[in-house]
């Protein structure tokens, strides 16, 4: 099933951060995404940034790796990134002292001037309202991966996009899950239960900025 911004995060109750707790981070020093990917040969001054979403392992890989297109001509740079990822290594996120499996959602930014290239991460989904109250640069709330009992209840081969909101507080505990919008087929109220449940009782890291934990408005979105 090919997945949205994909969701695999195991349905617990939400926990306060304990112990050492630190996000998935991608400034590894060897092998790192940013070191890895090639900018493609283009020609005048551009600025193209592309969202894409994965699982960064315990093992230092990713899986489960997308890349969305935006708009006419974004294919170029996606598969310079698909070509990087595999062989790219990240730093994982850190839970209660474990190392865990974390689903991120962050944007690459391909920038050219005066035939300047620079290739940079943006570690958060650009959320409007996070972006004001935090800057541009902050680390978006993750969560930590696990089984997922709407991937049950959801279509598996019918194509629906359903967006959510969940609020993540400076503990990383959830609240206040909703859908925000869905597109495609209808999907019938289990399915849709069965999503608010794994918001609401996920495990997150919460945003981070300038070595604070802060609140923050956390968007997913559900699909096939």
């Amino acid at each position: 099933m090919k997945n949205i911004f994909l969701p695999l995060l195991f349905l617990i109750y939400s926990f306060p951060i304990f112990g050492e707790s630190a996000p998935a981070k991608f400034n590894v020093k060897e092998k790192s995404l940013i070191s890895s990917i090639k900018f493609p040969q283009t020609k005048g001054d551009i600025s193209i940034i592309i969202n894409c979403s994965g699982v960064i392992l315990k093992n230092n890989k990713i899986k489960f790796f997308n890349c969305y297109k935006n708009q006419p001509g974004d294919e170029v740079y996606i598969q310079e990134i698909y070509k990087a990822h595999k062989k790219a290594r990240f730093q994982p996120a850190v839970f209660n002292n474990k190392k865990e499996d974390a689903f991120v959602q962050f944007r690459i930014k391909f920038e050219k001037k005066n035939d300047n290239e620079l290739i940079s991460i943006i570690n958060n989904i650009g959320y409007e309202e996070n972006v004001i109250a935090y800057g541009l640069n902050h680390i978006g709330a993750q969560r930590l991966v696990g089984k997922e009992i709407w991937q049950k209840l959801c279509p598996k081969y019918n194509r629906y996009t359903i967006i959510t909101k969940t609020h993540i507080n400076n503990l990383g505990q959830a609240s206040n899950s909703s859908i925000s919008s869905s597109k495609g087929i209808p999907v019938n109220k289990k399915c849709i239960n069965s999503i608010v449940d794994t918001l609401n009782s996920s495990i997150y890291i919460p945003a981070f900025v300038n070595g604070n934990y802060v609140p923050s408005t956390y968007v997913e979105v559900f699909g096939n």
